[in-house]
């Protein structure tokens, strides 16, 4: 299973004036499951459990950024493994965080 997650700050709520008015978290969680394949067998050596963030703007940097992510997955058979699979099923969860 591989599991991807992000705290979300939205600004859209509460007064538009306040001074002192605090985003709302919210967490978006996407989990994969695959089945069994002796490509991802040792997945867990690996070693990597979080790519970090990324704010690159959109345009030039972002585009940079991207690639940067796509070299880091076709570094390691077993991502390019999974990321060519189907998985066997899928969910994705929103909820408020705190």
């Amino acid at each position: 299973m591989l599991s991807f997650g992000r705290l979300l700050a939205v600004n859209d709520v509460g007064e538009r004036d306040d001074p002192h008015g605090q985003p709302e978290y919210w967490k978006v969680e996407l989990q994969l499951v695959f089945g069994e394949d002796p490509a991802w067998a040792d997945l867990d050596s690996m070693g990597h459990q979080d790519t970090g963030f990324d704010h690159a703007e959109i345009g030039v940097s972002r585009t940079a950024a991207l690639a940067e992510r796509r070299r880091f997955i076709e570094s390691y058979p077993q991502l390019v493994a999974m990321w060519r699979a189907e998985p066997a099923r899928s969910a994705l969860t929103l909820e408020r965080a705190g």
